[in-house]
């Protein structure tokens, strides 16, 4: 075996033929990697990363590798020597094992090259080394396994034939086959569970799967069959004359009859092992529990497809199908994807109408510009999915938008979100019942129109009522979650004694009290207004859980701008935006599942609170801060729009990150513990607990940060979106920030957690690609070339000398 696989390395390099197959393989590799514009491009796309070459491997490999094993078989045939190598001392097996051992070190060695690339793209990173090499190592692993299955199929061809132009073509065939045309087929109107098993038997599925940098048990079991079964076929191929027929086909019967059963008992063994740094394509304990309850077949609809997406979009499209690939891994039933173009679903005179009922449908557009050959035009991408199982449907938007952000930091925030957007998806379709959150009423508290946006977006998931405080005493059991949004009146006794009993039988609060009082039609008419404390007598209540709110206004450098008119008397009116310190952007922490990848959120009198209490049972975590050049103000104070003429010293704003919000778990005590309750005529034979188990609650000290602006005119009620600064023409975090304090506190699988999942965002360099561009555009395109010539004038010349003797 041995003599003869040095036999077949000798003859492909010692031909000019074998050099120019792989110059050619290099040459064009490196055009499409570094100087063509297009997909494939590295510095145009600007991610540290090799996924060019890996997406464009199969392609190349397509007629790179049939290149080299055209001849193996054919040659042999063409010019007799297959007698004499049938004269050696070598089973049938041990002969094609030879060649096939021999064509695949002549493919690693074309391939060594490349680990330029890896070099460069190492060397470019924003920082240095920024790429992520065990993805990249365990892409090369699939990159190894494709060409394994490649050289098989061409072994086989170079089998059938004495003729190596024939050859060539039927091993391009049949790998073209063999890759793409399962899952063709599966595209065909054909049952669910046919197209599955159809996709399987594609080599595309199982490379895609590899090439991210994950191994997976059955995908390395499906490259070892496909390669053994076409050795043998090789095998009884070039001996078909030789051994009755009814024993070829009874070993041909065996093998695939052993691989299939052997293929159904891995279905629900396997191992996977993620390469990858941050070990993104490995899910989650929560994910696997929700998929693995998936009873029936689901279908998810992307609809962020396009020739014409920018890098970005294309690297969000790509991980939200990687995404969907590993949840149907572990899915009880087939999750069944499809990627749509918007743009060629329908007619260019219906665009606008199925734009339009996409948008009807929740899916949110966003306009991008995109450079094309005649200028630059404006396209409107839907970065969403729907969906659908068991007769209802959902859609997830992935896109997170922060203003303040760079595009890619926002697109990998995206990417970082997706498993948990997907994973409560899908729990929210198997959601049999859906779980009460109320808002606590009979205290001035805000109302269903102030607080209608932040209660349509919670109705997704939960049914939200309007009580009592009796309510509550009555059948506290019903409510998933409580919340006490922003009161105007003191609670008496009774009442606070209702949301102390809640707690202590493990229900959820949230809290959002305004410690100040400030008149807000006063300031808006441009009058003075008065704030001072509001006496709510819940002080005690909530000191006594380990939060004191502070009777305080907090001022701060990051505000938001309203205009003010800066005309002169008499002239007419000149506005121009001015920072209001009262207003404060405060910061969600990026450390909290609720906050992770949020924007800001707008405040208007917010006051800072402080955690108290040395309770050991109770774990307290800031949620929500001012910025770090903030300050507090006591009150009772004045406050007018006349001091934004007159603003305060930046020096004076050298308080950090003030609390604001608050989120606190354990177990907590009663405040009505060791006091006397007769005079509170609670129901006949309530009894009281004075110990709670483990359960939430949240404390923020501004109640309108879930208030949305409620306009009232002539064709009625008009309701902004919560967080709308209607100057800024701005969005900011508050609804997503609240609606994911709310699924926090009714959470108790751990899927929250999903939020906190990091993506490192890995960019290239693009001050040193402008700079040195054509620099790295040579090295790329020549160094490989050049190794490769230098090998071959160094191997011909250690064989001519060896051989002179």
């Amino acid at each position: 075996m041995y003599s003869l696989f040095r036999k077949e390395i000798n003859q492909f390099f010692g031909s000019l033929i074998g050099y120019l197959v792989i110059v050619v393989f290099l040459l064009s590799t490196g055009l499409f990697l570094w100087v063509f514009n297009g997909n494939y491009n590295i510095p145009d796309n600007g991610y540290a990363t090799l996924d060019g070459l890996f997406s464009m491997a199969p392609w190349v490999y397509l007629f790179l590798i049939p290149a080299v094993t055209m001849r193996m078989f054919a040659d042999e045939k063409r010019t007799g020597t297959m007698e004499l190598l049938l004269t050696r001392p070598l089973s049938t097996f041990q002969l094609v094992l030879a060649k096939y051992l021999a064509a695949l070190v002549v493919v690693a060695l074309s391939l060594a090259p490349t680990l330029l690339y890896f070099f460069s793209v190492y060397h470019l990173g924003n920082p240095v080394g920024s790429i992520d090499t065990g993805a990249t190592w365990g892409s090369y692993l699939g990159l190894f396994f494709l060409a394994a299955i490649y050289l098989s199929i061409g072994l086989f061809a170079s089998s059938l034939t004495d003729n190596q132009i024939v050859a060539f073509i039927l091993a391009l065939f049949l790998s073209f086959f063999w890759y793409t045309g399962f899952d063709f087929v599966a595209g065909l109107p054909v049952p669910s569970g046919v197209a599955e098993t159809l996709s399987s038997l594609g080599i595309n599925q199982h490379y895609e799967s590899v090439s991210r940098g994950v191994l997976d048990s059955r995908d390395l079991y499906y490259f070892l069959v496909m390669v053994g079964l076409f050795l043998l076929l090789t095998q009884i191929s070039l001996f078909w004359k030789r051994f009755p027929k009814k024993r070829a086909v009874l070993r041909l019967g065996i093998y695939i009859a052993a691989t299939a059963l052997a293929a159904v008992l891995m279905t629900n063994h396997f191992f996977r092992i993620d390469f990858t740094a941050e070990k993104r394509f490995t899910l989650a304990d929560q994910t696997r529990e929700i998929m693995k309850e998936v009873d029936q077949p689901a279908v998810v609809n992307v609809y962020l497809k396009g020739d014409m997406l920018p890098a970005g979009f294309r690297k969000l499209a790509k991980a939200v199908k990687e995404k969907l690939i590993d949840m149907n891994v572990y899915a009880g039933a087939p999750v069944h994807v499809q990627f749509i173009d918007p743009y060629q679903e329908v007619k260019p005179s219906q665009r606008k109408g199925y734009f339009d009922s996409l948008v009807d449908e929740g899916l949110k557009p966003t306009d991008l510009r995109i450079k094309t050959d005649q200028g630059t035009s404006t396209r409107l991408v839907f970065p969403s999915a729907v969906v659908r199982l068991h007769g209802h449907q959902t859609v997830v938007n992935f896109l997170q938008n922060d203003p303040s952000l760079p595009a890619e930091e926002n697109l990998n925030r995206s990417v970082e979100l997706l498993e948990y957007q997907f994973a409560r998806a899908f729990r929210v379709l198997m959601q049999k019942k859906k779980p009460k959150v109320a808002f606590l009423t009979g205290h001035h508290e805000l109302d269903q129109w102030q607080v209608k946006d932040f209660s349509n977006a919670l109705s997704e998931n939960y049914d939200v009522v309007r009580i009592t405080p009796d309510d509550l005493l009555a059948a506290p059991d019903s409510f998933r979650a409580v919340i006490v949004a922003d009161p105007e009146k003191a609670f008496p006794e009774r009442d606070k004694f209702a949301l102390d009993q809640y707690a202590m039988k493990g229900g959820r609060l949230m809290w959002l009290i305004d410690p100040v009082q400030v008149s807000m039609d006063s300031l808006s008419e441009g009058m003075m207004t008065l704030a001072f404390p509001r006496k709510l007598n819940l002080q005690d209540q909530l000191f006594h859980y380990g939060v004191r709110l502070n009777h305080d206004l907090v001022q701060d450098v990051q505000c938001r701008m309203i205009p003010v008119n800066t005309a002169l008397t008499g002239q007419p009116p000149k506005f121009t935006p001015a920072p209001w310190y009262f207003s404060p952007l405060l910061m969600p922490s990026q450390n909290s599942p609720v906050g992770k990848n949020l924007n800001r959120l707008m405040a208007d009198f917010v006051s800072s609170l402080e955690l108290v209490g040395e309770n050991q049972d109770v774990k307290k975590t800031v949620l929500l801060t001012s910025s770090a050049y903030a300050r507090t103000t006591e009150t009772p104070m004045e406050v007018s729009l006349d001091m934004i003429n007159e603003p305060p010293a930046r020096e004076l704003f050298t308080q950090h990150h003030i609390p604001v919000g608050v989120l606190l778990e354990g177990r907590f005590s009663s405040v009505f513990k060791n006091r006397m309750l007769t005079e509170l005529h609670l129901p006949n034979g309530m009894e009281p607990k004075y110990e709670s188990p483990h359960t939430k609650m949240m404390v923020f000290s501004d109640g309108n940060l879930i208030a949305n602006k409620v306009h009232k005119g002539p064709k009625g009620v008009q309701i902004l979106p919560l967080g709308y600064d209607r100057y800024a023409k701005q969005t900011f975090g508050n609804k997503a920030f609240f609606v994911n304090a709310v699924q926090y506190l009714c959470d108790d699988s751990g899927l929250m957690e999903l939020r906190t999942r990091t993506v490192k965002l890995r960019l290239l360099d693009k001050v040193r690609l402008r700079e040195e561009k054509l620099k790295w555009q040579l090295l790329n395109l020549l160094v490989p070339v050049l190794f490769i010539l230098l090998f071959g004038v160094v191997f011909n010349f250690i064989r001519r000398k060896r051989y002179a003797h």
